[in-house]
């Protein structure tokens, strides 16, 4: 008899459920507005009439969430969501684990992201890697030795949230010289208006950028080596074997075409080393696909 597993990713903007089998196969995906402006109850509304739909009645025995931010049950808050600042208050979490029957594992989204597309790609051919996603912020996920690794907080692996200049650009989160406030996609618009008078979704500037235009050439030449430093400290940091890059400004070619030259030099030890910076395959379904593989672990079917 097949067992089955439900996955949620929750955003601030939609929220998508999954179920799939024992063998990991996607039986039904949904999506829906998560509608956060509404309040903690309809929230939670979206996301178990979702999980309903998908289930179509069949009887899953866990649910995985990712969620932004990391959770710390004893406060019942979601910390690190500037986004969505409902999520950063509590009782979100406690409500919809007091609705399901089932159990409610939750973790980061970017931790999802790097669990799904670790075994999606990479299992069997490396065994540390991180996954990052760039999009409205900058988040990432480590899977250490084939295991996911979240430290004692849930906090590991916030490479987003690293300084790359003390007295630099202002990030959401507070501080200055985040990564994040020169990689993610809104950082990118907000230079390249500071460039060129004008505020583009990274997606045209990179159009743009194919066009010879000066103002994109320059932005992304800044930002290939803010990446590349980034990267390559997180590798002497964590002995990194490859970096998935997912989110949106993930499809922006330029990354896998110019930053692994540059990460080279900054790599600590081992001469002429490469470390792979390999695209995404999984696409929008890597965080809810990642979730529903907590949910598959705590029915004891999958070891991470």
């Amino acid at each position: 008899m097949s067992r089955y597993a439900v996955g949620v990713d929750l955003g601030g903007t939609k929220v998508e459920v999954c179920v799939i089998d024992e063998t990991r196969r996607i039986l039904s995906r949904e999506r829906v507005p998560s509608e956060p402006e509404r309040g903690k109850e309809r929230v939670v509304d979206n996301i178990l009439g979702l999980i309903s739909k998908a289930a179509g009645g069949r009887r899953f025995e866990a649910v995985g969430i990712g969620t932004p931010g990391t959770y710390l049950p004893a406060d019942d808050i979601m910390y690190g969501a500037p986004h969505t600042p409902l999520y950063e208050q509590p009782g979100l979490v406690t409500l919809l684990r007091q609705r399901l029957a089932v159990p409610l594992i939750i973790d980061n989204d970017a931790n999802c992201l790097a669990l799904a597309e670790f075994f999606s790609q990479c299992y069997g051919i490396y065994r540390s890697v991180m996954a990052v996603i760039l999009g409205t912020g900058m988040g990432s996920g480590l899977i250490l030795d084939n295991k996911l690794y979240r430290g004692p907080h849930g906090n590991a692996g916030e490479i987003g949230h690293t300084s790359i200049d003390i007295g630099g650009r202002p990030c959401e989160c507070g501080r200055r010289g985040c990564a994040e406030a020169y990689l993610s996609g809104p950082s990118l618009s907000r230079r390249y208006l500071e460039l060129a008078g004008e505020h583009l979704p990274p997606a045209e500037i990179h159009l743009r950028y194919q066009r010879g235009d000066a103002p994109a050439r320059t932005l992304f030449e800044e930002s290939y080596r803010i990446m590349g430093e980034v990267f390559a400290n997180a590798v002497n940091t964590l002995d990194l074997e490859a970096i998935v890059l997912g989110g949106g400004v993930s499809n922006i070619t330029l990354w896998y075409d110019h930053v692994p030259s540059l990460m080279t030099p900054s790599l600590f030890g081992i001469p002429d080393r490469r470390v792979p910076i390999l695209r995404a395959t999984l696409g929008d379904s890597a965080g809810v696909l990642g979730a529903a593989y907590l949910a598959l672990r705590e029915m004891k079917l999958m070891d991470f």
